[in-house]
């Protein structure tokens, strides 16, 4: 019984049915199971490199801990750095750095509607400034920047720049964060991620977003627990 209105026309099923059934049997039956096959692969190495995430705990008057797999190893933290991340060398990947640093108390002074988020907007002028001068002959320019949510608990102020590095394209990006919520004491986690232009990254957008330092830029938490603990 066909399983659409005549004036539409044969069903897809109406369709392909008698092609498929002209296929050789281990064809038919082979197909599927190779894309069974492809999907269990697929969760195993999603579920794998998950359990094999390394945790690593910053305890101080900032305290904070992130988390990330084998692409990424810990290297030495730079002058007023707490913890710095670089990217390991693979396939269509460009170099990454991700610094966490402590920007101070959290603001005083309350927005309306609860955190004080906006008032990072104003410290992150002061942040930008010595890097707006360090990168004033390397082509900078400010592409974005605005609120950013960080899981459920985090907010603060987000800016995206780019910039030119010894011929290549890199996409900066800072962001100033608090635990969103009104009266915080938590100090304000600076983190500031540099990414090469690469088949990885290919636009400012997937700074962050996409690749192996998506896991620690978002994954971010403060305290010793990671998210969701």
């Amino acid at each position: 019984m066909p399983i659409a209105r005549p004036e539409y026309g044969p069903s897809l099923a109406e369709v392909a049915g008698p092609r498929v059934r002209r296929l050789p049997p281990l064809v038919r039956w082979g197909a599927p199971v190779v894309a069974v096959l492809v999907i269990l692969l697929v969760a195993v190495v999603w579920i794998s490199r998950g359990e094999s995430l390394t945790q690593t705990v910053i305890e101080g008057p900032l305290t904070f801990n992130t988390r990330y797999d084998d692409r990424i190893e810990r290297v030495e933290a730079g002058p007023g750095e707490l913890l710095r991340l670089s990217t390991k060398s693979g396939p269509g990947r460009g170099a990454e750095f991700l610094a966490f640093r402590d920007a101070g108390p959290a603001p005083t002074t309350d927005e309306p509607a609860g955190g004080p988020v906006a008032q990072l907007a104003l410290r992150m002028a002061g942040v930008m400034a010595p890097v707006r001068k360090e990168l004033a002959d390397s082509k900078f320019r400010v592409r974005s920047e605005g609120r950013v949510k960080i899981g459920r608990d985090y907010a603060g102020w987000l800016v995206r720049y780019q910039f030119q590095r010894d011929g290549a394209t890199w996409y900066g990006v800072r962001a100033l964060l608090l635990p969103d919520e009104s009266g915080t004491t938590e100090r304000v986690l600076d983190m500031s991620l540099e990414s090469e232009k690469s088949d990885v990254v290919q636009q400012i957008s997937e700074a962050g977003s996409n690749g192996p330092m998506r896991t620690p830029f978002y994954g971010v938490a403060f305290g010793t627990e990671k998210p969701g603990s």
